[in-house]
């Protein structure tokens, strides 16, 4: 069968649907990537085929102009955000129907062309389930990880669509799909917010895919004293630039007057706007996280879900520090979960930093809990075992192959 899978150009919303792409090519099924232009690089890296498809739109741009994002504490249930909040919400979602628009030709050209059998699609890409109507294909919907995603949740005061989002599917002479016919969440349960969802959830187990690197010599050998990693993932760095240097300053300072093992793994743009870094400071750049934390005692990072989850897997407990509205809903819930500390960055100073690592380090029960999220992640189907779900959904096509 062939599976397209789809999504705007951010690595860290493609990331979380990689393993599942290979899990169908191993299963022998053909499989497709659609994105912009400028993903197709990332797409490539990760073994899997790429489609270029229309144009990209300056995400990250404006959220460095501040029209994605405010600095209130953002509350994990969505029924709870304040109306700045909901305002953010509905410009994010004006931006998502923009990067639609941009990729709906392009898309619905190629899927009409290799014709195939179900689209996997990060959630809030919404050129797919446009695609999907016109070629009469089911779609389901990829979350990354985090405690929720627009639409899983059902309200019965939900507005109804924006003229913008049902202008997308107008344009091709179908209706607006309502639902996928399932969402993906490797969310683990435990951190998710209550209710009910559009669609038949399908739990899988988060495996981290953090792009390719290699294994440095000096990992074959575990520490001889506590590993810290600090870690500014690149999604935060697109946001804001080089004022990530800020924190991400304080974190190094703080973590390395500890007399710990400490390693800093940055991109090397970030590295290059660090400037110098305190002795004995190990600087690791690109290197993947699952290669580094199964040897770490503690993580610094600012909240990416994509970390936070890692560190999960590996049981490592964390101190997130935290900028934006995801963040902070990650920071939250890894605090509430026990397996870790969250400030936020208006909190932060070095010694804050410093005594909530020593914590961190010391801390059994934080480990405790750690381990928990642990085994709770493991509990969850694999990827491949979601194969046989996947192939049964695409069965129930309409559409014929020419």
């Amino acid at each position: 069968m062939r599976f397209l899978f789809t999504t705007f150009a951010w690595p860290s919303h493609y990331y979380p649907m990689v393993p599942l792409g290979w899990a169908l090519r191993a299963a022998g099924h053909e499989v497709r990537v659609a994105s912009t232009p400028s993903l197709v690089d990332a797409i490539i890296t990760t073994g899997l085929p790429a489609v270029a498809v229309g144009k990209d739109i300056d995400i990250a741009g404006r959220a460095r102009d501040g029209k994605l994002h405010d600095h209130e504490r953002w509350p994990s249930d969505p029924a709870k955000l304040s109306g700045v909040q909901q305002n953010l919400v509905r410009q994010m979602g004006h931006t998502m129907v923009e990067v639609a628009d941009a990729m709906t030709d392009d898309l619905v050209k190629f899927a009409r062309s290799w014709q195939p059998d179900l689209i996997v699609h990060e959630s809030i890409t919404f050129a797919a389930p446009v695609a999907a109507e016109v070629l009469g294909i089911p779609t389901v919907a990829h979350t990354v990880g985090m405690p929720f995603a627009p639409g899983m949740t059902v309200r019965k005061d939900a507005p109804p669509p924006s003229p913008a989002y049902v202008r997308l599917y107008e344009k091709f002479g179908v209706a607006p799909r309502a639902a996928p016919s399932a969402w993906i969440d490797p969310c683990p349960p435990s951190m998710r917010v209550p209710g009910e969802t559009s669609a038949p959830r399908l739990s899988v187990q988060y495996v981290p895919y953090n792009a390719p690197g290699a294994m440095p010599e000096w990992l074959i050998e575990p520490p001889t004293r506590p590993r810290v990693c600090i870690t500014w993932g690149t999604s935060t760095v697109r946001m804001i630039g080089d004022a990530v240097t800020g924190l991400l300053s304080q974190a190094i300072e703080a973590v390395s007057s500890l007399g710990v093992d400490v390693v800093l793994t940055v991109s090397a743009a970030t590295r290059a706007a660090l400037g110098a870094v305190p002795d004995g400071v190990r600087v690791a750049e690109s290197l993947p996280l699952h290669v580094l934390l199964p040897n770490c005692r503690a993580i610094v990072h600012p909240g990416g879900v994509g970390t936070a989850l890692t560190a999960g897997i590996y049981g490592v407990p964390q101190l997130v520090v935290t900028q934006f509205s995801d963040q902070l809903t990650i920071g939250d819930v890894i605090a509430a979960s026990g397996a870790g500390h969250h400030l936020l960055h208006t909190e932060t100073t070095v010694e804050r930093i410093k005594s909530h690592v020593v914590e961190l380090l010391d801390d059994q029960e934080c480990r405790k809990a750690a381990r928990r999220l642990q085994q709770e992640i493991a509990s969850q189907p694999a990827p491949a075992e979601l194969v046989p779900k996947l192939v049964e959904l695409a069965g129930g096509r309409t559409s014929a192959r020419a």
